[in-house]
């Protein structure tokens, strides 16, 4: 008798633990769903808004006050659904299928675009006077990874690595442009394939030399293909996604260029030690392989990351990188 007892005893416990479980499950589903119907949606240009702003404190002015749903999806999920940062820091969101985008053996622009979107420049237009630098992207649909993002139907690219530079070296002193024209148009316009981006970008440069005889360093911002174990980086606890020079051997006067590169490699890897993967240096068929370094011997591709960071991890390099060119430009523009 006691024996049954015993039995049904830990038959109940079981059930309980069961029906605890189910519950558990039930709650956090019911969660899931009601977090993916919120209208979380912003533009990219807003996204990116708050990701410069937030190493400044941004957003904890201006806050809008909170409603309850906002506060219940806070202390449930550990995330703001204000602020698109907290999702870039936090573990919840990895628990979501996140299929990845990679656009790099996609070869007509047009659906290329489908996967990644042309970024306006994020703030109102300011007229800089005396820009040193000049920041593009040849291929400005390449994409980074959705880790984190994907909630917020954000796909970020090479455009947003641009701006937060701009950003990031206008704190520091450093007046810079983004291009904003949009290459697929140009392309379009003209009939050529993506491989003429560089054709594009060519006539850019030369436009906006005459148009600012003051800028000196001109930086092509790409990202690569390869996987994430490749393009990664741990510095003092952060996650940075690793920097890359490339160098086109069939510019005659390359060994400038080259020069160049080295030397901000070097500074790189001084200050944060295993951010660079090196220098890159490409020729022969199948390959643009001068990358418009004729037009100058400033000009320089730099690759930051590859297709599998998120643009946290790019931002850190930003940062790093921001202050190497900070530092170089300043020692060598007095």
């Amino acid at each position: 008798m006691k024996n049954k007892k015993e039995k049904l005893n830990k038959h109940k416990s079981y059930r309980k633990i069961i029906l605890l479980i189910s519950i558990f499950l039930f709650c956090y589903i019911l969660t899931l769903k009601i977090f993916h119907q919120l209208n979380l949606n912003i533009t990219n240009e807003e996204f990116l808004r708050n990701i410069i702003n937030s190493s400044n404190n941004y957003m904890n002015s201006n806050i809008e006050k909170e409603t309850i749903a906002t506060k219940v999806i806070s202390f449930l999920a550990n995330v703001d659904p204000k602020n698109p940062v907290t999702f870039l820091t936090n573990n919840y969101i990895k628990t979501l299928s996140i299929q990845q985008i990679d656009n790099d053996a996609l070869e007509d622009i047009n659906e290329l675009s489908k996967k990644s979107k042309y970024i306006n420049d994020p703030y109102s237009k300011v007229n800089i006077q005396d820009p040193l630098v000049y920041i593009y992207n040849t291929h400005q649909l390449e994409n980074y990874h959705q880790d984190n993002t994907e909630l917020y139907n954000i796909t970020p690219n090479v455009m947003m690595t641009s701006y937060i530079l701009r950003e990031k070296l206008k704190d520091l002193g450093i007046q810079s442009i983004v291009e904003e024209t949009n290459i697929k148009e140009i392309l379009n316009i003209n009939n050529w394939n993506y491989a003429a981006s560089y054709k594009v970008t060519e006539m850019l440069i030369n436009d906006v030399k005459i148009k600012y005889p003051s800028i000196k360093y001109f930086i092509d911002i790409h990202r690569d293909s390869v996987k994430k174990q490749i393009t990664t980086a741990q510095i003092n606890d952060l996650s940075y996604a690793k920097i890359m020079f490339l160098i086109g051997l069939e510019n005659p006067s390359y060994q400038n260029n080259l020069n160049l590169a080295t030397n901000l490699n070097n500074l790189l890897e001084k200050h944060y030690p295993g951010i660079s993967r090196g220098i890159y240096k490409k020729e022969g068929p199948g390959v643009n392989g001068i990358y418009n370094q004729h037009l100058s011997s400033n000009v320089m591709l730099i690759e930051f990351g590859g297709v599998d960071n998120d643009i946290y991890e790019v931002y850190n390099s930003v940062v790093a990188v921001a202050n190497v060119l900070a530092n170089y430009i300043g020692a060598n523009n007095e």
